[in-house]
């Protein structure tokens, strides 16, 4: 009676511990890695990461477009040269007539404006204005013609020269105050507009057409030589000279 009542419960005591073991020796459930993190399982909960918000950009308030208003421009009108007057590119020779034949009175400056007067009938030469009391003829090559040049009249320039006679000079010599004292005189010629003196090649004087003498204190010791120039208004000219000797000198 014993046996009996202790069979059945060693049969249910060996269905509790199979029961058992076949519960301990279930296969592990698999843990799937979640994509983008390790597969190492971690300890801490996982916190998911903010998703960024993006700003909207600020708009800038339109600046108004200005529409420039047109200037008004106004014509220049141009200066009427009223004048005629010729300016050479190069220093240039002054003559006393409308040819190189003709003999030199003075020289052009470069770049300076001289006032036309006459023309020759080729409108190749010009007489121009050198200064108040002086007319000249040039053909300056390259020269700057302004104004109405082609309008001034054409003058005739006769072959003959004027002819300056009775050039004389008498001196004193002044031992006291150390100076030679010369006076010298002239005939005046037909159509004279003036005169230049020089002595030994120095402009002494510009002397206008009514003179027909000149005084002029010299130094004692040196040899002088006058040269006498008579021109009229189209640049003709005369010339005459006399020689003195030096104070003491026989």
């Amino acid at each position: 009676m014993g046996m009996k009542k202790i069979f059945p419960n060693m049969i249910g005591i060996a269905l509790i511990v199979a029961f058992i073991l076949s519960a301990c020796n279930a296969a592990p459930t698999a843990i799937v890695p979640v994509s983008g993190q390790n597969s190492t399982a971690s300890p801490f909960p996982l916190v998911p990461s903010a998703t960024p918000t993006s700003t909207p950009l600020a708009t800038d308030t339109p600046i108004p477009t200005i529409t420039p208003t047109p200037t008004a421009f106004t014509t220049a009108t141009p200066t009427i040269q009223a004048v005629a007057q010729l300016i050479p590119s190069v220093n240039a020779f002054c003559r006393t007539g409308p040819g190189s034949d003709y003999d030199q009175l003075t020289i052009l400056t470069s770049g300076t404006a001289y006032n036309v007067i006459g023309r020759n009938s080729l409108n190749t030469w010009w007489l121009v204005q050198f200064d108040s009391q002086v007319n000249c003829w040039t053909g300056a090559p390259g020269a700057n013609l302004l104004g109405p040049v082609a309008d001034a009249p054409i003058v005739t320039v006769p072959v003959t020269y004027m002819k300056l006679s009775g050039f004389t000079g008498f001196y004193t010599c002044n031992t006291m105050e150390n100076f030679m004292q010369v006076t010298l005189y002239w005939a005046k010629p037909d159509g004279v507009s003036g005169y230049r003196l020089s002595r030994n090649g120095v402009l002494l004087s510009k002397l206008g057409a009514g003179t027909t003498t000149f005084q002029d204190n010299a130094p004692m010791s040196v040899e002088l030589t006058y040269e006498l120039e008579a021109f009229d208004d189209v640049g003709s000219t005369a010339y005459a000279s006399v020689y003195l000797p030096a104070c003491g000198t026989p």
